[in-house]
C-alpha cells in the first residue's frame, strides 16, 4: 500500500516544507541583525542612524556571503558586527536542525496516516450498512447489511485488531456517516438500483462497493471534506486508498478472504528508505550538489525550480544507497513525478540530467548495483 512512489512523493513534499522554513529561517536571521542595529528611539543617547545603518547593510551581507556557494571575500569588519552576524549564524543553523527532525517526525506521522485512512475507510463501509439498516424508506428492499463483502468485513476480527492499535473508530463521525448516507448514498440511482434487487451474486456486492467507494467516498464533496482535515495530501493519496480498499475487498471474490492490508516488516523497510531519501538529501547536500552542478551546463542550480532541485538530489541519495533498485527505476520514478508536482519542462530538464549523473556514477564506481539493481548493466 505504502508503496515506494508514494515514499519518494511524502520525501518531496517533505523536503520542500523544510526548504520553505529554511528560508524562513534564513529571514529571521536577516531581522536579528536588522533589529540589533535599529535606533533605540526609547534612549537619550545620541543615535548615529548613518553608522547603524552601515552596520546593519554590512551584518546582512556578511551573512548572506556565509551561507553563499562563492568565496567570501575577506576584510575587516568592527568587532560589534561580528559578534552580531555570529549570533545570527547559530540563530539561523540551530532553528534549521530543529526544523529537520520537525519535518522528519511529521514526514513518518503523515505517511502513517494515509493507511489509517484506508483502516477509516473499511469502518466507514460498516457505518454507512448500520445507516441503511436504520433507513426506513427502504422497507422491501435488500439491505447493505446482505452484501456479502460488508458482511465479511463486519466479522473480521484483525481489522478490529489493527483499528484498536491505532485508536481507529468511526463511533465520534456519526455526523459525517448521518450527513453522507442521507445526503448522497440513499438518493444515488446506481444504490437504489443495487438494493431493488435480491440475491446479489459476490461479484455484484463487490461492484457496488467499487462503486461508492470510486464515486462517493473518495469523489464527493461532503467526504472531501471530512478526510482533508486529517491529511494534508488527501488529493495525493486517493488513488494509492483506492486501490487498497479494492484490493482487499477484491481478495474475497477471487479466494474468499479478504486481503487486508498490515503495516509489518515491509513497512521499516519502506520508512527506513523514506527517512534516508529525506535526511540525506539535508544532510549531504553540498556533496550531491557537487555531483549535480557540472552536468547543469548553462543551469545556476539556485534557478532551478525547487521541486526540481529536491528531485535530483533525491534521485542521486537513491541511485548511491540503494543497490538493489535499478537505475533506470529510479530516474523514471522521479521523472514522473517531476512531471505530476513540478512545471511542464521538468519531466525533461530531470531526465537529461539524471541520465547524465548516472553514466558518470558509473564509470567512476560510485555506483554499485547488485541483485535487481544490475538489470542496468544488462
Amino acid at each position: 500500500m505504502l508503496n515506494r512512489r508514494l515514499i519518494r512523493i511524502r520525501a518531496m513534499q517533505s523536503l520542500f516544507a523544510y526548504k520553505q522554513a529554511e528560508g524562513a529561517n534564513f529571514q529571521l536571521g536577516l531581522d536579528l541583525i536588522a533589529d540589533h542595529f535599529s535606533p533605540d528611539l526609547n534612549s537619550m543617547e545620541y543615535q548615529d542612524k548613518e553608522k547603524l545603518e552601515g552596520f546593519k547593510k554590512l551584518g546582512q551581507n556578511l551573512f548572506q556571503e556565509a551561507f553563499s556557494r562563492q568565496e567570501i571575500e575577506k576584510f575587516d569588519a568592527p568587532d560589534e558586527v561580528l559578534r552580531m552576524v555570529e549570533k545570527a549564524k547559530e540563530f539561523y543553523l540551530l532553528k534549521n536542525r530543529k526544523d529537520v527532525q520537525h519535518y522528519a517526525s511529521r514526514m513518518v506521522i503523515e505517511a502513517e496516516r494515509v493507511y489509517e485512512l484506508y483502516l477509516q475507510i473499511l469502518l466507514l463501509f460498516i457505518e454507512l450498512c448500520n445507516r441503511d439498516d436504520k433507513d426506513n424508506n427502504n422497507e422491501g428492499k435488500s439491505k447493505l447489511s446482505d452484501n456479502q463483502v460488508i458482511k465479511a468485513l463486519s466479522q473480521e476480527k484483525l481489522l478490529e485488531i489493527l483499528c484498536s492499535r491505532r485508536s481507529i473508530s468511526m463511533v465520534n463521525e456519526q455526523v459525517f456517516v448521518a450527513k453522507l448516507y442521507r445526503e448522497v448514498i440513499r438518493s444515488n440511482d446506481r444504490f437504489q438500483e443495487y438494493l431493488s434487487k435480491t440475491n446479489h451474486t459476490l461479484e455484484e456486492d463487490f461492484a457496488i462497493l467499487k462503486y461508492l467507494l470510486k464515486n462517493v467516498i473518495l469523489k464527493h464533496e461532503i467526504s472531501w471534506e471530512f478526510f482533508e482535515k486529517q491529511d494534508l495530501y488527501w488529493i495525493d493519496d486517493i488513488e494509492t486508498l483506492r486501490a487498497a480498499v479494492t484490493h482487499t475487498f477484491q481478495g474475497l471474490v477471487e479466494d474468499g478472504n479478504l486481503k487486508l492490508v498490515v503495516l509489518d516488516v515491509e513497512w521499516d523497510e519502506r520508512k527506513e528508505f523514506l527517512q534516508t531519501l529525506y535526511q540525506k538529501s539535508i544532510l549531504e547536500t553540498k556533496d550531491l550538489e557537487e555531483i549535480l552542478i557540472p552536468k547543469l551546463k548553462n543551469w545556476e542550480i539556485d534557478r532551478i525550480a525547487t521541486t526540481d532541485h529536491i528531485l535530483l538530489k533525491m534521485a542521486v541519495v537513491e541511485m548511491l544507497n540503494y543497490p538493489s533498485i535499478p537505475v533506470k527505476v529510479t530516474i523514471n520514478e522521479i521523472i514522473e513525478i517531476a512531471k505530476d508536482y513540478s512545471t511542464p519542462k521538468s519531466g525533461q530538464f530531470v531526465n537529461g540530467i539524471l541520465d547524465g549523473v548516472s553514466k558518470e556514477l558509473k564509470e567512476s564506481g560510485k555506483l554499485r548495483k547488485s541483485g535487481r539493481g544490475m538489470l542496468d548493466n544488462k
